[in-house]
């Protein structure tokens, strides 16, 4: 399949899994009159709409807006339509590292769950082991990604529970103990990581071996970093949107070379556990379309725009377990 542009496409794969017009609109949540436009290249899909529709076709965003060439290999399952007494259909697609670490959580879970099944003196119940568990995965998961005493304190909480719940160690210090020491472990980690902001304020962030894509082709911006930490710079005529995608580790994303921005120029970001920059050029304006778009983290802004921005980028972030620090330079 080379087909020339966004609309082609959409009407290629559409073709291809037997829908209409209208059956694709109504997964999609538009109108057949919006799908017919994005065909015949009158108008685009938002930005927002692009990893539904990849997800209907059963390709990536980049196969979508042709940057990469469809892998041959993976066919698309059939689109079953649904009539009024038709079943619903429920698709979930896993990402690498999630869902090695949920495999994980649910092996451990069945493990454990079968021991106190073939040991009834155990005595412990599957909400002990749920929790137990979720504790220790989850702090492990945090400690490989991105080393720092909040997640090995975690992991040391769920290591402890899960020991003495079971009866390896014998030896049960209460919750006196163990909340002062989880709150001393914690506030060293704050301490730590603000530290650590401090002198990244004075140093660039360069590449250091993390999982990284960028590019800004027709002026739609696709980045995604995760691990380690690493610099996007944007160069592109015209801005016109993007998505912007960071994990487990410390990143930038300069706009410094983008010459102009479109007038509806939206940017969607998600960012999680690890800190993000967003460098902004002074001639532009940078505004928030959600205020609260923090979970566990902190958004914040350093600088002015100029008094007559040039342009206006609509950000809308979704930011947990990590800080968003937005300079104009």
């Amino acid at each position: 399949m080379n087909e020339s542009t966004l609309g082609k496409r959409i009407s290629y794969h559409r073709k291809r899994l037997s829908l209409t017009q209208e059956q694709l609109a109504e997964r999609v949540g538009v109108s057949a009159q919006a799908v017919s436009k994005w065909e015949n290249d009158l108008s685009c899909p938002d930005i927002n709409l692009l990893p539904q529709l990849a997800d209907i076709f059963g390709i990536t965003v980049d196969e979508l807006l042709g940057k990469e060439a469809p892998h041959a290999a993976k066919p698309a399952e059939p689109i079953k339509n649904e009539g009024k007494h038709g079943r619903a259909e429920f698709h979930m697609e896993w990402k690498p590292l999630e869902g090695i670490w949920f495999a994980i959580y649910i092996l451990c879970i069945g493990g454990l769950l079968l021991l106190t099944a073939l040991r009834p003196e155990l005595d412990v119940s599957w909400w002990t082991v749920l929790w137990t568990t979720a504790l220790f995965i989850g702090g492990l998961a945090g400690v490989i990604h991105k080393p720092s005493f909040f997640p090995l304190a975690v992991t040391l909480a769920g290591m402890y529970f899960l020991i003495t719940e079971f009866g390896i160690w014998k030896v049960s210090f209460g919750w006196s103990v163990v909340i002062p020491a989880f709150l001393l472990l914690w506030g060293v980690s704050l301490l730590i990581d603000v530290l650590r902001g401090d002198r990244r304020k004075h140093r660039r962030i360069e590449a250091s071996g993390g999982v990284s894509k960028c590019d800004c082709t027709d002026g739609w911006l696709n980045c995604e970093m995760c691990f380690g930490q690493d610099t996007c710079t944007v160069t592109t005529p015209l801005l016109r949107g993007g998505h912007i995608k960071t994990r487990y580790g410390d990143f930038c994303v300069d706009f410094s070379g983008c010459q102009a921005v479109a007038p509806d120029c939206l940017i969607t970001l998600e960012h999680s556990f690890g800190d993000l920059e967003l460098h902004v050029p002074q001639r532009f304006e940078l505004h928030i379309d959600r205020q609260n778009g923090a979970f566990a983290g902190d958004i914040e802004f350093s600088g002015e725009p100029s008094q007559a921005p040039e342009g206006v980028i609509t950000l809308n972030p979704s930011v947990s377990f990590g800080d968003l620090r937005i300079r104009y330079v």
